[in-house]
């Protein structure tokens, strides 16, 4: 027997031995378990958008009080008249 067929035919002796009692509660654990799954990735989304809005409001707030799209000022002094 090679070892594909061994491993096969051990998967077949063990389907068809007994099989081991199914809780009667599992559907509804299962179910359960499923409704926190999804409310924790609904949580984890909204905070994820709110962080993401809250930085896009930190942008244009530093964008209108900054103006980044001005020129810099110049750091010269200007001409001395009236000598």
């Amino acid at each position: 027997m090679t070892l594909p067929d061994r491993k096969d035919a051990e998967v077949r002796r063990m389907l068809d031995g007994p099989h081991p009692p199914v809780p009667p509660d599992l559907a509804l654990r299962a179910a359960a378990d499923g409704r926190r799954l999804l409310s924790h990735r609904r949580l984890a989304r909204l905070v994820l958008w709110l962080l993401a809005l809250a930085a896009l409001a930190a942008l244009l707030v530093w964008a209108a009080v900054d103006q980044p799209w001005l020129p810099p000022p110049t750091h010269t002094t200007p001409p001395v008249e009236g000598w």
